[in-house]
């Protein structure tokens, strides 16, 4: 488990310190500065391989969503495997919602938070995700914010719960709803 959300903290850190052992090395030229400096580098190197290396389940439900959302998109049949069992009215919705809406190629998702619950065996995973649409005469950008709720099911994230919250407020809205 990496001690951070993300590489950048100890790189600056590890950055910042080759600044501090290349200064000291300038007054004085002593060669301990000089490799401390280096090795201060060749640390941001390390940190940035360690953070590619190490993928947490956050960053793999998050990868997950990206997915959905794109072969959503796409309409791939593939799409409602990403649901539950347990859950065949979404899976159903999902089904009703790929042929009635069309997202255009501008699909966008920002703002990933990632709580996790239930010994890290429940994740919600918040997002906003913005795109040209086509739905029941409607065309245009929308902007969408949703909460999905997987479950660890057999060592993969399945999709048991959709909340769509509205944009701004961030009220709770019917999933299939116009806004």
């Amino acid at each position: 488990m990496w001690f951070t959300e993300n590489a950048w903290p100890p790189m600056l850190l590890a950055g910042l310190g080759a600044i501090v052992c290349f200064a000291l090395w300038n007054s004085d030229r002593r060669s301990r500065y000089l490799l401390s400096g280096l090795a201060c580098l060749g640390l941001i190197g390390g940190f940035f391989a360690l953070e590619r290396a190490i993928v947490t389940d956050g960053e793999r439900v998050q990868h997950q969503v990206a997915v959905l959302c794109d072969q959503f998109r796409r309409r791939e049949p593939a799409t409602l495997d990403q649901f539950s069992a347990t859950a065949p009215e979404l899976k159903a919705l999902c089904k009703t919602a790929m042929e009635t809406v069309e997202i255009g190629n501008d699909l966008r998702l920002t703002d990933f938070r990632t709580t996790f619950t239930n010994q890290n065996s429940l994740a919600n995973v918040h997002f906003r995700a913005n795109a040209t649409i086509s739905a029941l005469g409607f065309s245009g950008h929308h902007p969408f914010r949703c909460i999905l709720s997987y479950q660890k099911e057999g060592g993969e994230w399945k999709i048991v719960e959709v909340q769509r919250l509205d944009p701004i407020k961030g009220d709770k809205m019917e999933v299939m709803a116009h806004r």
